[in-house]
């Protein structure tokens, strides 16, 4: 069960950043928030292309778009094209649950899910388990938490708390400042790290 509440941010809260890859910037990740009567509606948008020399070597994009109300999840829709392959993930709240479409058939998820999107919040990182936005279906999640360690962001010193987490498709380190905001990121593909700095 989550400790953190997820307070949905407004549109001060957008997280844009660049993706480095050894060093070369191989794309972006955006987190955008808009709000219309009650609900919240929150965009996500990866796009990922490593190249060497002429050769294409990993392709990867990703939209999705999300609507909350009063705290939990009530849409989602995603599309992913990864190597080529294009994934569709939809999802609705119902009277048993959240129930999920994929490509590997429909299921229910709790109703007070998160997504693997859901990365703008600490509380995604104390879920046993949250529903994959961009393959469908439910991944596990592993996570340790420490607090109180300084990180420089845009110039700026900023006294943030890290989450070390593992996933079947994704392990590495999210750090958040004390509004409890995305402010930086390192992950682990193929024994090299991938850096997510936030844009000013």
């Amino acid at each position: 069960m989550a400790t953190t509440p997820i307070l949905l941010p407004a549109a001060a809260g957008d997280r844009r950043f660049s993706v480095l890859y050894k060093g070369d910037r191989i794309g972006t990740h955006t987190v955008l928030y808009s709000s219309a009567t009650k609900e919240t509606q929150i965009s996500t948008e990866i796009h990922l292309l490593v190249k060497v020399a002429f050769f294409t070597m990993y392709a990867f994009s990703h939209r999705s778009e999300e609507t909350w109300r009063a705290g939990r999840l009530v849409s989602l829709t995603s599309e992913t094209v990864e190597d080529g392959e294009t994934f569709h993930v939809a999802g609705a709240a119902t009277p048993q649950g959240f129930r999920v479409v994929s490509k590997g058939g429909p299921f229910i998820a709790p109703a007070a899910t998160l997504t693997s999107n859901s990365l703008w919040t600490p509380a995604v990182l104390e879920q046993d388990t949250v529903v994959d936005a961009q393959h469908g279906g439910i991944v596990g999640v592993s996570a340790r938490k420490f607090a109180g360690e300084k990180i420089v962001v845009n110039g700026r010193h900023v006294l943030s708390t890290r989450y070390t987490f593992i996933t079947p498709y994704l392990a590495g380190s999210i750090w958040y400042d004390d509004e409890n905001l995305w402010v930086r990121g390192e992950f682990e593909r193929d024994g090299s790290a991938i850096l997510y700095e936030l844009d000013t």
